[in-house]
């Protein structure tokens, strides 16, 4: 039999291959650049791995290890990247745990001498079915070593430089304490990036002044390119200043730029995989952006003690985005002797300028994902991975439920709050009230607390669903404004929410229609459309009809009565509210005559024809016919078997 284990689980670096440099304050990892020596290197570690597809991983591991007598560190992190391209699989005849099963009852737990061996190997064979060669190879053909490399994906050397670079970096910001990102181009990307992954963050709008510069030097005296003569310090006709024997200058010119604050992973009172996974995620898509800077404090642990060092970065950085005339490399061939890439295996650290390398130091995380072999961050997506429909299953379940008369969209709106902005997940609407709801990944009580108070300067309602389980602090914090879960969307607790609001909304438009003329005319008038004329929902406009046609007529006698206020200018004591429609007396009279057509034999499929000539909408039906005192028989399914007789009494 044959399992397969598919070794692509993470662009990351296990943290004993990152090597850094740090001066004064500030930290930077050792990218590898696109120079022949270091492409040569990832050509010769790609045809290895090329040459051993069909053979034993073991053979594979122990070529690895001599080239990293070149450069440990290096070697190791990128035959870490491209063993995750490779695909191998253990060869056996049967399952190598129940080959050990086998000969472990067949011995009865211990075989002390050669031929106690081969008597529980002989009855463990018989019993399996299979030759003792056979069940000898099962017995370890699970052990990485003896696995087989069934398949590898290549890819070019620039390439794997530039994944080598990615990872190093996302290596790095795995101990971030905060991320500063300033995007001056399309920010969408990214910022929707950090919402799937529910990252904590902020989002403000700035504005950066620049100054811009003419390339043009000009002297004293010396005409500019618009043919006038400027002294020194003297201003040209467009504003422009000159200086003596420097570059003209221009105006400020303001930039409006996006800044995004992240709470990193080491900043969290529990160090989380999953949190830490998601932050990592963000530097691939952050790559696809323009005009982007980058800022983060990474939490250092040195001889010094810990320490917050400074990593900046930004769009200019040429060594993720290899040049064309860098993507080649040497012909396939036996690697020159005395090959250096960077420094060697052993590094040093200093305050000026030098090299910082972690062996052993590790993130305390373990993989999760299936056949990494390695302890580190598990599955960080490659920058080409598209963004899924939804990031969590509760986002799913949300986007799944009935919320009565609300419709829930997925509406990535951005709501200002203040300076700050930010994106809810989703949009419950009903009849033109919009209630906003954010789904809150991880979260600390301070993150909670500055994000409410952000939210009070939101002019939109907004309700926040905060998994309790995503807690990344042992403090906790008090069910304000915010609505708690853990297993299951609260599917209750957001109805009475949103309950409050639509008790709002009635008590806006009853104070809204309470001094409005509202006139009918026709003798079918549609409450929704009229409702939506008046801005209003149509079960509260026909709340306040109903109340103006109760005091429309005061009687006087029976049968007789007298036009008395707003109702009766209106004109509204010539109606009948009934569904979503007000019916004039006139029309339910012409009706009424029509059916009493059809007899004492009349069928209900006889008085759907009546109400269909007058065009009825089918929720009328019934509700005309009790209110002009007809009774409907049913003696089976059909229309045409309902008998529809008036009742006495209701002439």
């Amino acid at each position: 039999m044959a399992k397969q284990k598919n070794q692509e689980v993470s662009p990351l670096l296990t943290s004993d291959l990152l090597v850094s440099r740090i001066t004064r304050g500030k930290i930077k990892p050792e990218y590898a650049d696109f120079g022949s020596s270091n492409l040569e290197l990832a050509a010769l570690l790609i045809e290895t791995f090329e040459q051993h597809v069909g053979k034993p991983y073991g053979d594979l591991l122990a070529e690895l290890e001599g080239y990293e007598e070149m450069n440990y560190r290096f070697v190791r992190g990128l035959s870490q990247l491209l063993g995750r391209r490779a695909v191998i699989e253990t060869v056996s005849a049967v399952d190598p745990t129940s080959a050990r099963t086998a000969v472990f009852e067949a011995c009865g737990g211990m075989a002390l001498s050669p031929s106690e061996r081969k008597k529980a190997l002989e009855k463990a064979a018989e019993k399996l079915s299979i030759s003792i060669p056979e069940l000898e190879k099962a017995l370890w053909a699970d052990l990485e070593e003896n696995q087989v490399l069934k398949s590898f994906e290549p890819l070019s050397p620039a390439e794997l430089l530039r994944k080598y670079n990615i990872s190093l970096t996302q290596t790095l910001l795995f101990k971030a304490v905060d991320m500063d990102i300033r995007i001056a181009g399309d920010y969408q990307k990214i910022l929707w990036r950090i919402l799937k992954t529910g990252l904590m963050y902020s989002m403000e709008e700035t504005e950066e002044e620049e100054e811009e510069e003419e390339g043009e030097k000009t002297e004293k005296g010396e005409e500019t390119e618009e043919g006038e003569e400027t002294e020194e310090g003297e201003e040209t006709e467009e504003g422009k200043e000159t200086e003596k024997g420097g570059k003209t200058r221009r105006g400020k010119k303001k930039e409006e730029r996006i800044h995004l604050h992240l709470d990193g992973p080491a900043s969290l009172f529990k160090m989380s995989e999953r949190y830490g996974n998601s932050f990592a995620r963000l530097f691939p898509a952050l790559l696809k952006s323009k005009g982007w800077e980058l800022r983060a404090g990474i939490l250092h642990k040195g001889y010094q003690g810990k320490r917050v060092l400074e990593f900046t970065l930004d769009d200019s950085e040429g060594v993720f985005r290899p040049l064309p005339g860098e993507t080649g490399y040497p012909e396939k061939g036996p690697h020159p002797s005395g090959l250096k890439v960077g420094e060697g295996r052993e590094g040093y650290e200093t305050e000026t300028e030098g090299y910082e390398t972690e062996a052993g130091a590790g993130f305390g995380f373990e993989d999760e994902g299936e056949g990494s072999g390695v302890q580190g961050v598990p599955g960080v997506p490659e920058p080409e991975e598209e963004i899924a429909a939804y990031d969590s299953s509760f986002e799913q379940e949300f986007g799944s439920l009935s919320f009565g008369n609300w419709k829930v969209s997925r509406e990535p709106t951005v709501l200002k709050a203040g300076k700050y902005a930010f994106v809810p997940d989703f949009a419950l609407q009903r009849d033109g009230v919009k209630v906003y709801v954010e789904i809150v990944g991880f979260w600390t009580p301070e993150y909670l607390e500055k994000k409410i108070e952000k939210l009070k300067e939101v002019r939109e309602p907004v309700v926040l669903l905060i998994n309790r389980k995503l807690r990344c602090s042992e403090k906790d914090f008090p069910a304000r404004d915010v609505i708690f879960f853990e297993k299951k969307i609260p599917v209750y607790e957001l109805m009475q929410v949103l309950r409050r609001y639509e008790d709002e909304k009635r008590a806006e438009d009853r104070e809204k229609l309470q001094d409005m003329e509202i006139p009918l005319s026709g003798d079918l008038v549609s409450l929704e459309a009229l409702a939506k004329e008046k801005g209003t929902w149509a079960e509260t406009l026909k709340e306040v009809l109903s109340g103006r046609l109760t005091g429309a007529w005061k009687s006087v006698g029976e049968g007789v009565g007298e036009s008395t206020g707003k109702g009766a200018r209106e004109g509204i004591g010539n109606y009948v509210l009934l569904e979503n429609y007000a019916l004039h007396s006139t029309l339910l009279e012409k009706i009424d005559l029509e059916l009493e057509k059809l007899g004492t034999s009349g069928t209900y499929a006889g008085a759907v024809k009546v109400f269909e000539e007058f065009g009825f909408d089918r929720s009328l039906y019934y509700p005309v016919l009790e209110h002009l005192g007809y009774k409907v028989s049913w003696c089976g399914l059909s229309e045409d078997d309902a008998r529809v007789k008036k009742v006495k009494g209701k002439d």
